[in-house]
């Protein structure tokens, strides 16, 4: 493992489980996977206690172990993705919160605190089943992040009564939301299996049950051996997928399920409760989950709709808010028909690129579109008339005929609208926006097949190369100034270049070009090649040709964002140690929720002091680990482990 997230996963353990576990974790990811004796003898500590700490890190599913047979000791080793992803904690939340509400992000924070947990193990914490699990290390009244005490110490009494579970239909039913979307996922034994031991035992698999004689050579039996090995891939990949009819408790009422979630996603309301689903007034019951399922969230899916959300921000620059929302809304869609960006157990398919790319229809983007948008505000000659978006609601009122009109709760109302016509217009303005996104040259979308096609796709591939282009970019320019970044354009565009060359088409001086390619290469964004003229290869008969590699630029921003957020992590207790005496005080149990009234005024500035430090240095974490999800995850070619 690369040195800077070996020392950055360390400390992210070591904040969420203790030294123990982050000597352990170290000690494997230096010397690989190692065996229980040979992992206490690397680090000094007794067995009994390297025990306790793997344990702790495999209910995490920070380590993973294998075991070739029942009687053969066992390999553990490091999940560094996982490890990372402990730093992610906050950015998944928020975007839970968005999606589904405040509960449903409470709930998934539960869940990452936890590592994966049963159905009914998180009912009896948030006092939804009998009994009352209180050392269940879930957080059932307060929210709370990564760490304890993350979000400005601790979180107000409105705040914990927002995301407070009310029902256990409430619980179910966001627990299914959830499950639905990916978000959440079951696990299986297979969770903690290396992924190479998995291959292996697939494999394994396929010869002793298709090949008895062990011989897969030649052309034909390789062809075979490959497709029975996908086959087998394809069917685990299934049976560790959620599904309502399998994983549905046997108690509780069955009312077709899954029928109050098939809506969208945004159509949940903010405090986390479906529409059709209210615990006050006597909600509809849903069917519950098995209590003996495990759920744990699946962050593979999560980075596809932290990409979701760049992207959207991106197409906000160039096209507007009300554009970039149907961008969103469109990207939405694909992501429940997406594969995973690392989806190991995929088959290998030989089709076009382009042709995997999944596609989307109009009528699903409306279903995911907040109705409330205003499509035509931005698009001369199709703004609303009346004050009245999109032609949604009443074509006549009381006061404009004298007769009073009831609706009807009972008569469905496809995502509002009232009539043909008014659907009709909302998916003509949908497809206005997206017509312009595809003619914008980033070419956010394009349609599927047809000119005249109502399918759109979006080609992920590229969209995330330009990202990744602009983001380099940026760095450069911040850090050697906005020469420098012309240099390094005109480089990746041209190829190598003598620095008369490069000087001439900067329309520079030789000697002030030279000090900028210096500094460049000193810093590791530009190399130089060199072509001696003769064998004695003297400096003054030696031609240098600079060039800009993006793939070795992009792995060195990503080592040097492990370690600032490593260097920023390790500021945290630094400067809580200044705080010591205001912080352990305002954590007494017969002050802590009462510190308006039992702190005095210099204390209470110190305190306000010391959150906003933690809060700042933790949104710091945050914003570099938004630009490590863009080099290494949304691409999906791992270059971070790249010493």
């Amino acid at each position: 493992m690369a040195q800077n997230l070996a020392e950055l996963c360390t400390i992210l353990i070591e904040n969420q489980l203790g030294e123990l576990s982050a000597q352990i974790f170290a000690t494997l990811a230096e010397h690989g996977r190692l065996p229980i004796p040979t992992l206490a003898h690397h680090s000094g500590i007794p067995s009994r206690r390297v025990r306790t700490g793997l344990a702790n890190l495999l209910e995490a599913q920070l380590v993973l172990h294998f075991a070739a047979e029942e009687d053969a000791p066992s390999f553990y080793s490091v999940n560094w993705r996982n490890a990372y992803n402990l730093a992610r904690h906050t950015n998944i939340v928020e975007l839970v919160n968005e999606r589904f509400g405040e509960r449903a992000g409470h709930l998934v924070g539960n869940i990452l605190q936890l590592g994966h947990a049963k159905v009914g193990d998180l009912a009896e914490a948030y006092e939804l089943a009998p009994g009352s699990k209180r050392d269940s290390g879930v957080d059932g009244t307060t929210y709370h992040a990564t760490d304890p005490g993350m979000v400005n110490g601790a979180a107000k009494t409105n705040a914990a009564n927002a995301s407070q579970m009310t029902s256990a239909n409430e619980f179910h039913g966001t627990l299914r939301a959830l499950l639905r979307s990916g978000i959440l996922v079951k696990v299986g034994m297979r969770a903690f299996m290396p992924s190479s031991d998995l291959q292996e035992q697939i494999e394994e698999m396929v010869i002793v049950d298709q090949f008895p004689d062990r011989k897969v050579t030649g052309p034909k039996k390789q062809a075979e051996f490959k497709q029975a090995v996908q086959i087998l891939k394809r069917k685990w990949r299934d049976d560790d997928t959620y599904s309502d009819l399998h994983d549905g408790g046997s108690k509780g009422a069955v009312k077709r399920p899954g029928e109050h979630f098939q809506q969208s996603n945004k159509r949940i309301k903010l405090n986390g409760v479906p529409n059709g689903l209210d615990a006050a007034n006597g909600e509809q019951e849903v069917q519950k989950l098995s209590n003996d399922l495990v759920v744990r969230v699946d962050f593979t899916r999560c980075v596809l709709s932290l990409r979701s959300r760049r992207l959207q921000q991106y197409a906000k620059r160039f096209m507007g808010g009300v554009s970039a929302e149907v961008y969103g809304a469109l990207l939405q869609v694909l992501e429940g028909k997406s594969r995973s960006v690392r989806d190991e157990l995929a088959p290998e398919d030989d089709e076009d690129e382009e042709e995997k790319l999944p596609v989307a229809n109009i009528s699903e983007v409306a279903e995911v579109l907040d109705p409330t948008i205003d499509l035509g505000a931005t698009i001369k000659g199709l703004a609303s008339s009346n004050g009245v978006p999109n032609g949604v609601g009443k074509h006549k009122t009381e006061a404009d005929d004298g007769i009073k009109r009831e609706d009807s709760d009972d008569e469905e109302k496809p995502n509002g609208f009232t009539s043909y016509r008014d659907r009709a217009k909302r998916m003509a303005l949908i497809e206005a926006h997206l017509s312009l996104l595809e003619e914008h040259g980033k070419s956010f979308c394009q349609r599927a097949r047809a000119h005249n096609s109502n399918e759109w796709r979006v080609n992920f591939p590229a969209l995330t190369s330009m990202l990744i282009e602009a983001e380099l970019d940026n760095t450069v320019r911040d850090r050697f100034g906005q020469i420098a970044l012309r240099i390094v354009r005109m480089l990746r565009d041209r190829g190598k270049l003598d620095e008369k060359l490069v000087a001439s088409n900067v329309m520079m001086r030789v000697k002030d070009v030279r000090a900028i390619l210096t500094q460049l290469q000193f810093h590791g964004i530009l190399e130089a090649q060199e072509l001696p003229k003769d064998n004695g290869r003297q400096p003054s008969r030696t031609l240098y040709l600079w060039f800009f590699d993006p793939k070795r630029v992009q792995s060195l921003v990503l080592q040097q964002s492990y370690k600032a957020m490593s260097r920023t992590l390790q500021r945290i207790p630094v400067e809580r140690e200044r705080y010591r005496t205001i912080i352990e005080k305002a954590e007494r149990t017969d002050i802590k929720g009462h510190e308006q009234e039992k702190l005095e005024a210099i204390e209470k500035q110190m305190l306000r002091e010391w959150r906003e430090i933690e809060e700042r240095l933790l949104a710091q974490v945050g914003r570099v680990d938004e630009i490590v999800a863009l080099l290494r995850d949304f691409s999906g070619k791992d270059t971070s482990l790249v010493t």
